[in-house]
């Protein structure tokens, strides 16, 4: 009888994933104003995302070091589809339309950058230097640069990130990164006057003071503001919000979900979810450090890190203390492709679960 592959499933980190969808599958039909067109979907994608999950899990880890540079070869492919075939939408070219469905190819960057340079420092068997630094930031450069034409300067940054995660796990020198901080610094003025579109000031101003056009720029986060305030301490309840089903937070059960979250289980319930992120970025971490491969613990980590950004540029923006981004919260926001790339990027964390040491039990 054939054998077939059987996931490799970390049972903490499965359970705070399920209870990350079990809690957005609430605010999302909350926030949409109990819609079953809504919450049809975003189950729908959930299930998708779990089988992607255990699918990725069953996968051998040694597949993942030998195929990376294909997965990333793949991205730059589908990158450069969108750039010549993708679909258009409010003035951006991201998406690619395969039959009845939509997607965004930019969210496999978040796995195919961090895979391949992973990859590209592994195979060398030496200490990084700057020969693969090099290599590191040409590598990310391809769809970096395709990235910000679509254009998406949030996504371009991203993906520089995330490469800059796997050498920091790498040991990259603090003189080399103090002096990339230094040449970003001095770079901000030029990309202020000539790289930030119109629409992206606008964010940067209405993060530093949005009372100055309270019903135009600043309404957004003004409006988030009042339903964070109004949970308290205990929140309002589940179904009781007003701010995001009545319509006064607009996307409110997509980047500002955790808006409507906030209003309905208050500053406890806030604590708790931010807790829960914290516990998966830990978790993931601890998977990083038992693990007996470079490749395995340079991609957890940077992956680790990934998911903890992501978390806090959301939950930062639409509290005040950041600028609005298109950064959605991981396994909570609706929505389709980053669902799906969430559920495949935890597949291929808890397949590398496979090289962590066992401990031997003596016998007798």
């Amino acid at each position: 009888m054939k054998k077939y592959p059987i996931p490799q499933l970390d049972l903490p980190l499965l359970l705070a994933v399920l209870m990350l969808m079990l809690l957005s599958s609430m605010t999302v039909w909350s926030a949409s104003g109990f819609s079953e067109t809504v919450i049809t979907k975003h189950l729908i994608r959930c299930m998708i995302a779990l089988s992607c999950l255990f699918v990725m899990a069953a996968v051998p880890p040694h597949l993942y070091l030998r195929f990376s540079p294909h997965l990333y070869l793949l991205t730059v492919l589908l990158l450069l589809a969108v750039a010549l075939v993708g679909d258009s939408t409010n003035g951006s070219q991201r998406w690619l339309k395969l039959g009845f469905i939509r997607f965004q190819p930019s969210e496999l960057v978040k796995i195919a950058i961090p895979m391949v340079i992973a990859w590209l420092i592994h195979i060398s068997g030496e200490a990084l230097d700057l020969r693969k630094i090099l290599y590191a930031l040409l590598l990310a450069a391809i769809p970096t640069f395709l990235i910000f034409i679509q254009p998406d300067l949030d996504g371009a940054l991203f993906a520089l990130i995330y490469m800059f995660f796997v050498l920091y796990f790498a040991g990259i020198s603090w003189k080399i990164i103090g002096s990339i901080a230094a040449i970003v610094a001095t770079l901000i003025p030029l990309m202020w006057f000539f790289i930030m579109e119109v629409y992206q000031k606008k964010r940067v101003l209405q993060f530093l003071n949005p009372e100055s056009d309270p019903w135009g720029a600043g309404y957004q986060i003004i409006q988030s503001l009042i339903a964070i305030g109004s949970g308290g301490m205990r929140g309002k309840g589940w179904t009781n919000a007003n701010q995001g089903p009545l319509g006064f937070i607009p996307e409110s059960q997509t980047d500002f979900i955790f808006s409507t979250y906030a209003e309905e289980w208050g500053f406890i319930g806030s604590v708790f979810l931010l807790a829960l992120y914290l516990f998966i970025t830990l978790r993931i971490l601890w998977i990083s450090c038992q693990s007996e491969q470079l490749y395995n613990r340079l991609l957890c980590g940077s992956l680790a890190l990934s998911f903890f950004l992501y978390t806090f540029i959301n939950t930062g923006m639409v509290s005040g203390l950041l600028p609005v981004m298109g950064s959605p919260l991981p396994f909570f926001s609706y929505g389709g492709t980053a669902m799906i790339t969430q559920g495949l990027t935890f597949g291929i964390i808890m397949a590398l679960c496979r090289s962590r040491p066992h401990r031997i039990e003596k016998s007798g």
